[in-house]
């Protein structure tokens, strides 16, 4: 059993990286079109750019980190230097200077993307380290998605209103930045400082080639099946977020702190629901409760299609509810899951690969949400969506409706069937049976 400070500071450190994800989904694309200037399709392309980079730095992240021996353990002083890292790259982003603004936004989310890795792929790869009880890992996760929940509170609720009540301009952004730099800053730093208590003990992993791993990982067929649900939640999840903004403002006529009060009702919902969607997963199992969440994510995002101006606000907010109750349940059972296929690897293996199964998991969320920013991108360019006018054309209000509600909700849809491929048993998982 761990002392409960140190599972306190492992999900500390997704408050930051909540910050970090969920602000960048909902207000980076709406940002650089409409402040820094950009049209929609470059806007994507530059921010996929960023997420490719990551093609090169998350899979040797995962082989480094598992070869990492210091006083500070094999993953904590990464997660250190991004503590560091991050904030700078995030003051950066949201104050570029006069002259080539491109040239700096690019440098800024390349800077960003490196700082994430230094933390993510090293943090996903602790709870399995941690303990090998699936029911305390899932209790691990379970504070990790309540520290999300207040990550997306501040990402989808505090940021688009303070945003919108300092006017929308490049100071309200600038500020922005510098907010998001200290709560990412303090969070990384204290997850460091929590999880280095004594008792936590990892296993030295043996020499294995990153070659012979990266065939190991492919053909981990519980693995490549958790590898392509997160595709299709990813993609849903992240166009979905990034076409909110434009929801609000055009489809809407609502402002961004309206859209504020949207985002707090669904995180608060989403943190209520937890303890909720815990006790499915240990009842009836995950997958279960990933096929539940995910049927039902798909229906209440298919509802955008009733919305328009004329929708009180009673109703988006119901709207926004039903997400929270059902976001909570799907970033539990998929987070909690790839957990089990870590150390269910470990366990008929005995070579310990958790840096790199994080490192695979962190680079496909990572492409895949720069995927879906350039999808984002290219439908709002196609459908005719101006930068400059305060009313769209009724091309571009469907091409709002199109990633708002008909692109996530058919990606969610397919996922189902990809989740029922799901076949890890997880009640072999004990604290026995080592190999």
């Amino acid at each position: 059993m761990l002392p409960g400070s140190i599972v306190f500071g492992w999900g500390l450190g997704s408050l930051g990286l909540a910050v970090i994800l969920n602000t960048l989904n909902v207000l980076l694309i709406a940002y650089l079109t409409i402040v820094v200037g950009i049209e929609p399709a470059l806007a994507g392309a530059l921010v996929l750019i960023a997420k490719l980079y990551d093609v090169v730095t998350d899979l040797p992240m995962g082989w480094l980190t598992d070869r990492t021996h210091t006083r500070w353990g094999s993953r904590r002083p990464y997660l250190f230097l991004a503590g560091i890292v991050t904030p700078v790259a995030l003051v950066m982003l949201f104050s570029p200077p006069v002259g080539d603004k491109v040239t700096w936004v690019v440098a800024a989310l390349l800077m960003y993307a490196t700082g994430y890795t230094l933390f993510n792929v090293p943090y996903l790869s602790m709870p399995a380290e941690m303990s090998s009880d699936t029911h305390l890992r899932t209790r691990m996760v379970a504070w990790r998605s309540l520290f999300i929940a207040a990550g997306t509170m501040f990402g989808v609720a505090v940021a688009p209103y303070l945003v919108g009540k300092l006017g929308g301009a490049e100071s309200a952004y600038a500020t922005l930045g510098k907010t998001m730099a200290v709560v990412v800053a303090v969070a990384f730093l204290a997850c460091v400082a929590l999880t280095g208590q004594k008792g936590i003990t990892t296993a030295r992993p043996r020499s294995v080639p990153i070659n012979q791993q990266i065939r190991t990982l492919l053909g981990n067929r519980h693995f490549v099946t958790l590898l392509l649900i997160k595709v299709t939640h990813l993609l849903a999840l992240s166009i979905g977020a990034g076409s909110l903004f434009f929801m609000f403002r055009f489809v809407l006529g609502a402002d961004l702190q309206t859209l504020g009060i949207y985002g707090a009702v669904t995180t608060v919902v989403w943190a209520i629901m937890m303890p909720v969607w815990t006790g499915i997963a240990r009842k009836h199992g995950k997958r279960y409760g990933y096929l539940l969440a995910t049927a039902a994510y798909s229906l209440v995002t298919l509802s955008w299609l009733l919305a328009d101006d004329a929708e009180p606000l009673y109703g988006t907010l119901i709207r926004g509810a039903c997400f929270g109750v059902i976001s909570g349940g799907m970033l539990l059972m998929g987070n909690a899951m790839l957990q089990d296929v870590m150390d269910d690897d470990y366990r008929r293996t005995g070579v310990r690969k958790n840096g790199m199964f994080a490192g695979s998991y962190s680079l496909i969320e990572k492409i895949t949400s720069g995927i879906g920013a350039q999808i984002l991108g290219l439908i709002l360019s196609a459908s005719g969506f101006s930068r400059a006018a305060q009313t769209q054309t009724d091309s571009a209000i469907m091409g709002i409706y199109v990633v708002v509600a008909i692109i996530p909700a058919g990606l969610m849809l397919l996922s189902l069937t990809i989740i029922r491929a799901y076949r890890l048993d997880e009640s072999g998982l004990t604290a026995e049976s080592r190999v």
